[in-house]
């Protein structure tokens, strides 16, 4: 496995997915998770009113109800995707650990509908943003 410095700290890490996530093309960001995580939590202090209307808007959009939140329905894509995640096809540990992602992205006009919906890793969900 390669190594791979972070711009930001300097540290060695493994060039993976999991020590730098990917870039929407698919390839690795310049830095480490450890320093995203830092850059993040900055901006989220820094821009608390800017997120609490971010938060508002997308609620309002949806009806005022969170999607995907229903364990049953993260059961059944578990049950029909065999236990995999159709983003990377490696195992869930167990349904209540993925994370329900629309193929087609609302934000592309897709539907929230069963047929649009699989169950995904967390990070491979987070780092899909709305590519379908």
């Amino acid at each position: 496995m390669s190594g791979k410095t972070c711009t930001r700290c300097g540290e060695a890490k493994p060039a993976t997915r999991e020590f730098f996530g990917s870039t929407p093309s698919g390839g690795l960001r310049s830095y480490c998770r450890n320093c995203m995580n830092k850059v993040s939590a900055t901006y989220e202090e820094k821009n608390k009113d800017a997120r609490r209307e971010r938060d508002k808007k997308r609620a309002e959009s949806l009806g005022g109800i969170r999607r995907g939140s229903d364990p049953r329905a993260k059961q059944d894509l578990f049950k029909k995707q065999n236990g995999l995640c159709l983003c990377c096809f490696r195992p869930i540990d167990k349904a209540e650990n993925g994370e329900i992602d629309h193929v087609d992205p609302l934000s592309r006009n897709g539907l929230d509908v069963a047929a649009n919906l699989l169950l995904a890793h967390a990070q491979c969900n987070r780092e899909k943003h709305n590519k379908t």
